[in-house]
């Protein structure tokens, strides 16, 4: 039966982020901190700028030198004239900056205006508060100057066009009249020369002078009028262009503050941490969870032992059963350990279940600390145990246990060199050891022979209640899944911090084509949670004959 998920994956619950977060914490605490570092290095090599704004009104004025018509300025055009470098060029003078290009002032420059108003907002950036607010102004103050003379000379040059103009007409009006005093001069002596043709003569010549006079003398009242007139709009009109605000030294750079920016990397960093966390859980395939590991070995986890520590992983200090008292995670481990003393004294109450393998996928997750305390747990309740050093390649019980010197085991008596010797354990009642003895050359072939069925049933016969033989790992040898089908039953040790499902997955299937009985696994390294809101398992316990 293969291991089969058919329902859909539950939405994320906030419980799951929780744990995520707590599961890969130093993750999110580095990331927390790396942000806060980044924004930290970025304050420290900028530099504060400023900017400065003035705010210029472009009124309406003549266009051009020949319309007088008031013209509504085009604020692109504008924008244009003030951001040129005919502009910078005043600034320039005007600020004493005769080393500075224009293109480098105009870079610094921003103008905007909204496209329902006459105004121009001039803003200028720099690195000083006082010199923004003076360039600021510079720019706003020179095209307002140089509005306003492009406004003002329109009527100066009407003023002088007509004023030259009326001079030349009065000019032409006092030939005129010297011409027509001149004719009435001689119209008088033809007259009085009784010379009637000539007279009729010097009246049509007199007619046309005086028609050109009166001409002169309207022009030149149109003259005057249009002088008058230049003069009183330039006197009343509004200017072209006004500042209506000028520009204040800033107190603040801009951007965020350095406090605000420094926040914002934390929690930027804090937050790509929680999403990092959340990520790694979502793709971790480890077999963290109860559910997961009983799911793919198709049996109950019965028992959970929380992470020790390194005093407590290897050598004697890893037989916590011997020890009294200590952390609450050493106790949570000397009850995990009980209770599942308990789960195989009840296999062994309902379904004769006395033998007992205890292995794991791969080396190094737990298998040997598990069988050597759950045999100290069975005999410190009274049963008499044997716990036989079944890994030929890597024994390790002896080194648990404190045992040394050479002496035949496991491998000379599967051999046919030795008889079976189980050696008392020196200060536990009940528990005796039997050695893995000298490495063989063929330790798989000597686990799958008829002599180690033989032993089992010959440590029954003698009255042991419980065999738990420690064997190497199914993934990295056949050795336990070819002794598996002489026992009554394989316990699987589950690290949780570094056995993959996919390698349970396959555990299962290589221990159910032996034909072995899998009745139950072993959490190791179990986050150790005291209680309450973060709590990850509720663990279920055998309880029923598989």
């Amino acid at each position: 039966m293969m291991y089969q998920n058919a329902a859909a994956p539950e939405a994320a619950r906030l419980e799951d982020y929780l744990r995520a977060v707590q599961r890969h914490k130093w993750a999110v605490i580095a990331l927390t901190l790396v942000g806060f570092a980044l924004a930290f290095a970025y304050v420290r090599s900028s530099t504060d700028t400023y900017t400065a704004t003035a705010s210029v009104k472009v009124n309406p004025s003549p266009r051009g030198s020949i319309d007088s018509r008031l013209v509504k300025p085009n604020l692109e055009t504008e924008r244009e004239v003030l951001a040129s470098n005919a502009t910078a060029q005043r600034v320039i003078t005007d600020l004493g900056l005769a080393d500075t290009a224009p293109t480098a002032l105009l870079r610094k420059l921003k103008i905007e205006f909204r496209p329902d108003s006459q105004v121009l907002q001039v803003s200028y950036t720099s690195t000083d508060r006082v010199g923004a607010a003076s360039a600021a102004d510079a720019f706003a103050t020179n095209y307002v100057d140089a509005r306003e003379e492009s406004a003002r000379s329109f009527y100066d040059l009407t003023i002088t066009d007509a004023s030259t103009r009326q001079a030349a007409v009065r000019d032409e009006i006092g030939a005129i009249q010297t011409e027509i005093d001149k004719w009435q001069d001689a119209r008088r002596t033809a007259s009085a020369n009784g010379e009637s043709d000539e007279v009729a003569v010097i009246d049509g010549t007199l007619s046309g002078l005086r028609t050109d006079l009166s001409s002169l003398n309207t022009e030149n009242r149109n003259l005057v009028s249009a002088i008058r007139n230049a003069e009183s709009v330039l006197a009343t009109r509004d200017p072209a262009a006004e500042v209506l605000r000028s520009a204040i030294p800033p107190t603040t750079p801009d951007g965020l503050p350095r406090t605000a920016i420094l926040i914002a990397g934390l929690i930027l960093g804090g937050i790509v941490g929680f999403v990092t966390a959340f990520l790694l859980e979502r793709l971790d395939t480890t077999a963290r969870d109860s559910e997961d590991v009983g799911l793919a070995l198709n049996t109950n986890v019965m028992g959970a032992i929380p992470t020790l520590g390194f005093g407590h992983r290897a050598g004697p200090g890893s037989l916590i059963m011997l020890t009294t008292g200590g952390s609450a995670r050493i106790s949570a481990a000397r009850e995990a350990f009980r209770r599942l003393r308990s789960s195989i004294q009840f296999l062994n109450s309902s379904s004769g279940v006395s033998s007992i393998i205890v292995t794991s996928a791969s080396p190094a997750e737990g298998k040997s600390l598990t069988s050597s305390n759950l045999a100290i747990a069975l005999a410190q309740n009274g049963s008499r145990c044997v716990l036989v050093s079944a890994d030929l390649r890597r024994p390790t019980l002896e080194k648990l246990f404190n045992i040394q010197g050479p002496r035949p085991g496991l491998a000379e008596y599967l051999g046919a060199t030795a008889e079976l010797n189980a050696e008392k354990v020196p200060n536990i009642e009940n528990l005796w050891l039997i050695r893995s003895g000298m490495t063989p050359s063929n330790p798989g072939e000597l686990l799958n022979s008829d002599r180690f069925q033989q032993m089992v049933k010959e440590l029954e016969r003698e009255g042991v209640e419980y065999v738990v033989i420690d064997t190497p790992p199914v993934l990295s040898t056949a050795d336990a899944v070819s002794a598996a089908r002489y026992v009554d039953g394989v316990i699987v040790v589950v690290d949780t911090e570094r056995t993959e499902t996919a390698d349970l997955l396959q555990v299962r299937a290589d221990l159910e084509r032996s034909g072995s009985r899998l009745i139950g696994a072993v959490m190791n390294r179990q986050r150790f949670e005291r209680a309450g809101l973060f709590k990850r398992d509720k663990y279920s316990y055998y309880t029923s004959n598989q």
